[in-house]
């Protein structure tokens, strides 16, 4: 194919146009976390671009088609690339990475759920719960489940204290 042809013509602006907005679409956007917990996104173009992404349910990052626009952050050009972008974030049990989908409950329960992005344990709103295993009927057992040795005791006397402190002041 001669590339001065009218062919040619068309293809080459529409590379560097795929090739600009790729590299759009790759720009950082807050921090790693934000940009290494976000799902796959091959967006709506059909490129078919060998990226990677880091997936938060293996811990790893993974070779995925790219459509060559839009997209989100999370797509690196090389595995090197998304490694070293995302080996930070910590690992966690795979309970704890699950998503949470939440519902109406009829019944109102206290639970916890693991939320990846914080990397801490949150309350799940009064009158939702959710279906997946990512629950806890407590905070202490969230955090106990879910996070390191060095964080969960950091974590546990600040809880500890909280409860000591609430007991203190029922004896008033």
């Amino acid at each position: 194919m001669d590339p001065t042809g009218p062919l040619g013509l068309l293809i080459v602006p529409l590379f560097l146009l795929g090739t600009a907005l790729r590299g759009a679409a790759r720009a950082p956007a807050g921090s790693n976390a934000e940009i290494c917990l976000l799902p796959p996104d091959e967006g709506p173009c059909r490129a078919l671009i060998p990226s990677y992404y880091y997936d938060r349910y293996t811990q790893s990052c993974h070779q995925f088609m790219y459509g060559g626009c839009e997209g989100n952050a999370n797509n690196f050009e090389t595995w090197e690339a998304c490694d070293k972008a995302c080996w930070r974030i910590e690992k966690v049990p795979k309970i704890c990475r699950l998503e949470v989908n939440e519902k109406r409950c009829e019944e109102s329960r206290e639970e916890y759920f693991f939320n990846l992005s914080s990397m801490a344990c949150e309350k799940l709103s009064s009158g939702w719960c959710h279906s997946s295993e990512n629950r806890f009927p407590d905070e202490a057992t969230c955090v106990g489940f879910s996070l390191k040795k060095e964080k969960r005791k950091k974590i546990q006397k600040v809880l500890f204290a909280n409860r000591r402190l609430k007991i203190r002041k029922k004896e008033f």
